[in-house]
């Protein structure tokens, strides 16, 4: 088995970056205008990524005509750029300007797939071009989004132990001890240092990079996701079905994180103090209480209509009485 391993970090100053290859760039409109002036490349095409689906990401794998390929911006943009960088077989560039998601540092694209989130194959970055200072003049509201991808070890975590002792988890994903003590640790250092990381000060930012570098390359030597993947981001993917409009993934974990800490009986209220400590809005505006009840109520056949790992929510009967309950508890 191949153990794959993080993608090449180089930290420095957007402005000290020069490429004279053709690229295409992969971005949105508001982060261009960001880093447009401070970036030394040569590109000959540059998308506006909108929608994490296939069809949209394989229509830009056939309109590319570029020597390398950059991701510019946050998760959607770095894993459209990486999808299309696998397929045409060229060099990979992901320049992160917000650290709200890990997928600067993974192999696999997330797309939705018949109202569910699937990965796909794609390829990790030949280069992470990191520039601390831009990381910190993030929009606050987004700028430690990331971080719930981490402290979803807390509920992640727990359901992996869940499937253990029920006898549900397969032969490649047994529980290792070793692993969850390193895992334990690392969701440890992002409680402690959750307020410093929610300032957007240096010592925060570069805190919340290693903590994503060192939850990625934990997944990767497990061989799944397990560890921080659980009920929670089960939760976000089936409530994304109900929205009308743009939340952050983030927001969205965050509120997961705090409805099944609570169903799983686990004490809940540190996780929303460190969710405000971050900054992450875990009562997102767009979503509804109507939408939530729906969502945990239905959670049992969704995830088990898409065959997503054995959590609690595979075996909780999530009545509405139960889900309004929740709600009032963690929500207020």
């Amino acid at each position: 088995m191949k153990i794959p391993s993080l993608p090449e970090i180089e930290r420095q100053p957007l402005q000290k970056w020069n490429d004279k290859r053709t690229a295409v760039v992969f971005t949105t409109e508001q982060v261009w205008n960001l880093v447009k002036d401070q970036l030394d490349i040569f590109y000959q095409q540059k998308f506006y990524v909108a929608e994490a689906t296939k069809p949209a990401m394989d229509y830009f794998v056939n309109q590319t005509k570029a020597e390398v390929v950059y991701g510019i911006g946050g998760g959607l943009a770095i894993d459209t750029a990486k999808y299309v960088a696998a397929n045409l077989k060229k060099p990979l560039f992901a320049i992160p300007t917000v650290l709200s998601t890990d997928a600067f540092l993974t192999d696999a694209t997330g797309v939705r797939i018949k109202g569910c989130v699937r990965y796909l194959a794609s390829q990790s970055p030949d280069l992470v071009l990191v520039d601390v200072d831009l990381l910190c003049s993030a929009p606050t509201e987004m700028r430690t989004n990331g971080a719930a991808d981490v402290l979803s070890i807390a509920t992640g975590m727990w359901d992996w132990r869940h499937a253990q002792d029920t006898g549900k988890n397969l032969p490649n994903q047994m529980i290792e001890p070793h692993v969850v003590e390193i895992g334990s640790a690392i969701l440890k250092n992002l409680i402690k240092n959750a307020k410093e990381i929610g300032n957007g000060t240096t010592t925060g930012m570069k805190v919340l990079f290693d903590l994503l570098c060192l939850e990625v390359q934990l997944c990767y030597l497990c061989g799944h996701s397990r560890l921080e993947e659980g009920s929670e981001h089960h939760f976000v993917y089936s409530l994304e079905n109900f929205l009308t409009e743009h939340v952050l993934h983030g927001d969205l974990v965050g509120l997961g994180i705090l409805l099944m800490s609570a169903l799983q009986g686990q004490e809940w209220e540190p996780y929303r103090k460190t969710l405000e400590q971050l900054g992450i809005n875990y009562q997102p505006p767009g979503v509804t209480e109507e939408m939530i009840i729906n969502t945990l109520v239905g959670l049992p056949a969704y995830v088990k209509k898409h065959q997503l790992p054995h959590t609690i929510a595979t075996d909780y009967n999530i009545t509405t009485d139960l889900a309004i309950r929740t709600i009032e508890k963690v929500l207020g």
